[in-house]
């Protein structure tokens, strides 16, 4: 599928070159799909934290949030895959809107059943499946999108771009969230967080996303369209494509450290909050969105950038720091030094994740981004439950902090060597 954009046709040669971030949100269709995509960054990226500490309040056993959270993120490990090889066949802005809808009426349905007192680990463990299988199709979806909706030369600031708006999104979230849950309550949370997903929903209507089906399909010496091969066949030609090559495998390999790593901390911090720092919900949100603001502060940057080293980027940003920050964030003594380590974490991340990303959408074919999208969601939301597990068998036995610097420490042993390999970092 060729890239589309629908800028101008034609530049003033007397006029000032605009930056990289103004030509693509100068694009007014690029511009509906990435607010639309901030609405549902702010249902997804809090969803975890509201789990969480919903279940904190629930139960005393320090293991129970961790089984919950994994409950969100195990339909990643099935659906994420198949999800991508649908992006490739079907209209993706429906995938998009049915998934957010459908995510919206789980949470919005579980908010009925808070308010009426009967919430328990159990139910808030079926709603995370069901919350989780709805948005498993929406990920592979709008990132497969991106490559057709901005120029090539753009994808690394289109990249940074939703790293910061989605990280921005996570802080607001979060942070409004843990107000909501202080002052309203635990239900009056989940009503919100289904009514933003609706309105994410109704906000791509208006986008126009090129369809695969608009593709021209090869055909038969009769003149007839080529069948397309089954979905299953489809999935496994991806996975191939995606796991069979290097560099995009090693790539595409991090992404399940980085789910696993961040579900570790995500799920652990909120009864560290609780427990260690002795502080409520806002507190609870507050050192999860902030490091939203870091990303979105080295984001920012990053999309104001012509050109970057990623190899070298993802070697340092994603080989060292991610595992560097868990380990740093697990010895702080007190809560705002916490918070100034989830910043500094934060930037870290933006600068690694743009420069991932940009790598593998880069390094992909058109007709199989979908695919190759659905195997990097599978890494990060399938890392999830991965992550919640571990935090959920290690916390009991270890202790809180504990099993943050453990998770630290596995994690810089598997990406150091995985990503400072030369062929990674000249790329």
């Amino acid at each position: 599928m060729a890239h589309e954009f629908d800028g101008p046709a034609a530049t003033n040669t007397n006029a000032q070159p605009r930056s990289p971030l103004a030509e693509i949100l100068g694009e007014p269709n690029f511009r509906r799909f990435y607010v639309a995509q901030l609405f549902f960054w702010l249902v997804a990226g809090t969803m975890r934290f509201a789990f969480a500490y919903l279940v904190v309040t629930l139960t005393d056993w320090s293991a129970a949030e961790g089984l919950v959270v994994m409950c969100l993120g195990l339909p990643a490990l099935f659906l994420s895959v198949p999800a991508g090889a649908m992006s490739d066949r079907i209209d993706r802005k429906q995938l998009y809107r049915r998934g957010t809808s459908a995510a919206s009426l789980v949470l919005l349905s579980f908010a009925v059943l808070n308010s009426a007192g009967m919430a328990t680990p159990r139910w808030a463990a079926l709603a995370a499946v069901l919350a989780g299988v709805a948005s498993s199709v929406v990920g592979p979806a709008v990132n497969a999108a991106v490559p057709d909706l901005v120029p090539p030369q753009r994808l690394m600031n289109a990249a940074a771009l939703q790293n910061g708006g989605s990280m921005a999104a996570q802080f607001v979230g979060s942070v409004s969230l843990g107000i909501v849950f202080e002052v309203f309550g635990l239900a009056a949370g989940f009503y919100m967080l289904g009514a933003l997903g609706l309105v994410a929903s109704g906000l791509m209507a208006s986008v126009n996303i090129p369809s695969p089906t608009d593709t021209a399909r090869p055909t038969n010496a009769d003149g007839s369209t080529v069948a397309r091969p089954a979905l299953r066949a489809e999935m496994a030609a991806g996975l191939r494509y995606g796991l069979g090559t290097e560099p995009l495998r090693s790539l595409l390999a991090a992404t399940l450290v980085l789910g696993t790593s961040f579900a570790v901390m995500q799920t652990t911090m909120p009864r560290v909050v609780d427990e260690v720092y002795v502080r409520g919900g806002f507190a609870a949100g507050l050192i999860i969105g902030v490091f939203g603001v870091g990303m979105f502060v080295s984001s920012a940057v990053v999309a104001t950038r012509s050109d970057m080293h990623h190899g070298r980027n993802v070697a340092i940003f994603i080989g060292v720091g991610l595992g560097l920050g868990q380990f740093l964030l697990s010895l702080m003594p007190t809560y705002w030094f916490a918070v100034l380590v989830m910043f500094c974490w934060g930037i870290n991340a933006g600068i690694a994740m743009a420069s991932h990303r940009t790598l593998v959408q880069g390094l992909t074919e058109p007709a199989m981004m979908g695919r190759v999208m659905g195997i990097m969601m599978l890494g990060f939301a399938g890392g999830a439950p991965i992550g919640a597990l571990m935090s959920a068998i290690l916390t009991p036995t270890i202790g809180l902090q504990e099993t943050m610097t453990v998770t630290g420490l596995i994690t810089m042993s598997i990406t150091a060597p995985l990503l400072w390999r030369k062929q990674i970092r000249t790329l």
